[in-house]
């Protein structure tokens, strides 16, 4: 009995003490890495969701122009603008392809209402959206897409696809824009324009 009192009366030895300490440290390095480890997942998760959604938001931006594409032949007659649509490979100076159209968003309901000209293009990695004013010829240019490395525009028409379209009085079915990413990939959009319906000339 005295004995046993004996060995508490030591407590721990320097071996111990030191085995304690590495033991702990290890225990610790290990949740250390596993919460720095899910720190970083949820970094890149978060940046992941912020592209997606940059990525959204132009592709339902490029949508409602688009389909709202109009052809009047008689409105723009003396202005330097087109007065319909156009596609084409180096159009509006676009490193790829670019497109340019009169867009009224009050579509069927106004059609008195003169368009609004839009462009969308390609310039160093940014996808460009191209605002014309058409009292001022003022341009205004917004960045709209980071980090694209391509972007193809279709056309289809008569039941084709088409990868130019330069008319002023009437328009297509449809139009596919297609956007590549460094990091997300490859996006396809088909979009119907919803105006196609009110051109004499696609109704014979």
């Amino acid at each position: 009995m005295l004995l046993m009192n004996k060995n508490l009366a030591q407590g721990f030895t320097l071996l111990e003490v030191l085995l304690s300490i590495i033991i702990f440290t290890l225990i610790s390095l290990t949740v250390y890495q596993a919460i720095t480890a899910t720190v970083k997942r949820n970094s890149v998760i978060n940046k992941k969701l912020r592209e997606i959604n940059k990525l959204q938001i132009a592709i339902n931006m490029i949508e409602d122009h688009v389909s709202h594409t109009v052809a009047f032949p008689k409105i723009q007659k003396n202005s330097q603008h087109h007065n319909g649509l156009q596609v084409g490979k180096f159009l509006l100076k676009s490193d790829d392809y670019g497109i340019y159209f009169l867009c009224d968003i009050h579509s069927g309901i106004s059609y008195h209402i003169q368009p609004m000209p839009i462009g969308y293009r390609l310039k160093n990695g940014r996808l460009e959206k191209l605002l014309y004013d058409l009292s001022s010829d003022e341009l205004k240019m917004s960045k709209i897409l980071d980090g694209v490395t391509a972007f193809v525009i279709r056309v289809y028409s008569k039941g084709k696809w088409l990868t130019q379209w330069n008319e002023s009085a009437i328009l297509p079915q449809g139009i596919e824009i297609i956007i590549k990413l460094e990091n997300t990939g490859t996006i396809r959009k088909i979009i119907l324009l919803l105006n196609e319906n009110f051109q004499p000339e696609m109704n014979r």
